[in-house]
């Protein structure tokens, strides 16, 4: 069986990178990533920002895959590297960087970062820069792969025409998110959103 590399935010990781509490969904064999046909080999982390992605992208390719899918997240996530201990560093090619979200429950350090230096537009503009260098990083290794602009799809400039090549899909499970919601599960969805997400990365790797 074809091994498949996975690479994103919450959308596409699974009980690996966390604990959880659902009751109805409760093991990896009933996430839409493992019922793919392929063997999913997991990069996908909670909390993840694009860079974090291209970190992900970058440990797949020296892995080595067969096929590799991509779910972009939002671009208003930050990446907060003051201090050592964040973890941005060469020595360990950035895979263990701290990653932080934008929202009410940032620690008290984040939001004194928000409120001194945190710029919305320059957060996207440095996501686009960084899907553009996921999509060429990958077109290097001649392996099939799809970019799923999930949940960057709000955000994309129509003059980025990079997003037009054809292993961009303007959609990805957030959108499924809103109607097929489910807590306490790795990647949000209910069973019934774990069928539409597979239909829809099926629809396009098949």
């Amino acid at each position: 069986m074809q091994n498949l590399a996975i690479c994103g935010c919450s959308w596409a990781s699974d009980f690996d990178s966390a604990s959880y509490t659902s009751t109805d969904i409760t093991t990896n064999s009933q996430l839409w990533q493992y019922n793919l046909g392929y063997d999913p080999i997991v990069y996908a982390y909670p909390g993840s920002t694009n860079l974090k992605i291209y970190t992900q992208v970058h440990r797949a390719i020296n892995n080595d895959f067969d096929r590799c899918l991509v779910f972009l997240t939002s671009p208003l996530r930050i990446n907060i590297a003051w201090q050592e201990s964040d973890g941005w560093t060469l020595e360990d090619k950035f895979s263990n960087g701290k990653t932080d979200i934008v929202n009410k429950h940032a620690p008290k350090e984040i939001q004194e970062y928000i409120a001194k230096y945190y710029s919305e537009n320059l957060e996207v503009l440095n996501s686009f820069v960084i899907a553009e260098a996921i999509y060429w990083k990958l077109k290097q290794t001649d392996k099939p792969f799809h970019i799923f602009t999930n949940g960057f799809t709000d955000y994309i400039d129509n003059d980025w025409k990079i997003f037009q090549q054809p292993e961009f899909v303007l959609d990805g499970p957030i959108i499924i998110h809103k109607k097929h919601s489910q807590e306490h599960v790795p990647n949000h969805l209910s069973l019934l959103g774990q069928e539409q997400v597979k239909k829809l990365v099926l629809q396009h790797i098949s």
